[in-house]
């Protein structure tokens, strides 16, 4: 609930304070960036930080965060702009993309599920894009330290998809489930080393997404004991550090309500297509952040844009962000459309 207060809170403390569970003068707007990209062909131009250079520049992609969060109304500032990150680290091979196109998979490492022994353990200062992310989350911080800045993980079955063909991965689950337990765990575990890596070089708050995870594919048995598990043990360890943690899955969860009620992370981050109210009502307590679709900002119009915001206030939803991050082809307009809604 927001409630008047006597100061104007900082973008941190707004955000901070709501994953708390404490009172904020009003709701946070945030968008996420990992997974959720957070970027904008627009103000790429105009600031003169474009893809697919940004993905391997740390002052280049800090400087278009900053130039969304000043831009767009962003409350956050978060990076990369992709998902492939820790794939690429693993061993995966990457095709960067182009002006509108975030960085995506190419090559697999793995060619079956009990290949995961051959990978080696992640050093987050020496692997791949990583030691580039660290430097930007840094700047970050250092640069604009009253807006929160955002560290984003992969979810364990997700980034499994990212070293293994997918199909390969979900015939494991029956065929060969210890294998895949191990796999998961090895990836939590370096996932987990990466996480710790983002919060000593300055990020504010943890969000994992883990796509794959969706209950329309796994339902809630496969949910509760390949996905449920491990995300909890990343959550576990980022709050240790002292960090709070969003979780965002794909699709709708309806089938998952029940091993969701047992997910350890602050919100839960969820797609357009999830019904905000049946969301409130099957898992009381949980905070709820999305779920302005991201076709819609896209595309427009930018009164139904205005209308899905108001109607999300309304609904109460902890935090107003996209659904699954925003397309390089939104204008800016259309962003502004809902981040002005709260303000």
């Amino acid at each position: 609930m927001n409630f008047p207060l006597d100061n104007i809170m900082t973008e941190k403390e707004r955000l901070l304070k709501r994953l708390r569970g404490e009172k904020v003068d009003r709701t946070p707007v945030i968008s996420p960036g990992g997974m959720m990209t957070t970027a904008s062909r627009e103000v790429m131009e105009r600031s003169g930080c474009c893809w697919p250079a940004v993905h391997r520049d740390a002052e280049k992609m800090a400087m278009l965060s900053i130039a969304m969060h000043n831009e767009a109304g962003i409350e956050n500032l978060g990076i990369p702009f992709c998902m492939t990150v820790e794939a690429e680290a693993l061993g995966g091979e990457v095709e960067d993309g182009d002006g509108i196109t975030e960085p995506h998979m190419v090559n697999y490492p793995l060619t079956s599920v009990e290949g995961w022994k051959d990978l080696k353990e992640l050093n987050p200062y020496e692997n791949g894009r990583l030691p580039t992310i660290l430097t930007c989350t840094r700047i970050l911080s250092q640069k604009m330290p009253d807006v929160p800045v955002i560290g984003n993980l992969v979810g364990p079955l997700s980034l499994a998809t990212s070293l293994v063909e997918a199909t390969t991965l979900f015939k494991a689950l029956r065929q060969s489930p210890g294998d895949v337990h191990r796999f998961l765990g090895f990836l939590a575990e370096n996932s987990v080393r990466y996480g710790e890596a983002l919060v000593k070089n300055g990020a504010d708050i943890i969000v994992i997404s883990d796509p794959s995870a969706t209950g329309e594919i796994l339902g809630p048995g496969l949910f509760h004991e390949f996905a449920l598990p491990y995300l909890n043990e990343m959550i576990t360890c980022m709050h240790t550090l002292g960090r709070p943690v969003i979780v965002h899955i794909c699709g709708n969860v309806n089938s998952v309500y029940e091993p969701l009620k047992k997910l350890a992370s602050e919100a839960l981050s969820v797609d357009s297509i999830v019904n905000i109210k049946e969301a409130r009502d099957s898992l009381p307590g949980k905070m709820l952040m999305g779920n302005v679709s991201t076709i819609l900002l896209q595309n427009g119009p930018i009164d139904k844009i205005q209308k899905v915001s108001k109607a999300l206030l309304d609904f109460g939803i902890d935090i107003l962000a996209p659904a699954c991050g925003l397309s390089a082809k939104t204008p800016v307009r259309h962003i502004e459309a809902m981040t002005d809604m709260v303000k």
